[in-house]
């Protein structure tokens, strides 16, 4: 099954303080999106939820999906350690 690995991953702080987790594709973006994100609304976070879906249908390139993801988190104030 094709995952939509990107070219470089995303390290962010993820739950608990000094926890961080390596997203290294769309399909684990979506997963933290949908279950894990510590906010339930937001523009970015809207617009990352819809670009990484289209991204896993094949509509947009990953590396959109995966700078919606970055900006969701911002908005959030996740910490990212990586980028």
């Amino acid at each position: 099954m094709h995952c939509f690995w990107w070219d470089k991953s995303v390290e962010l702080e993820l739950g608990e303080t000094g926890k961080y987790r390596d997203v290294k594709s769309t399909r684990e973006a979506v997963e933290c999106l949908l279950l894990r994100w510590p906010q339930r609304d937001g523009r970015a976070l809207a617009a990352a939820k819809r670009t990484c879906l289209q991204a896993l249908e094949g509509k947009v390139k990953t590396e959109k999906a995966r700078r919606a993801f970055i900006k969701a988190a911002e908005e959030a104030h996740i910490l990212i350690r990586s980028q």
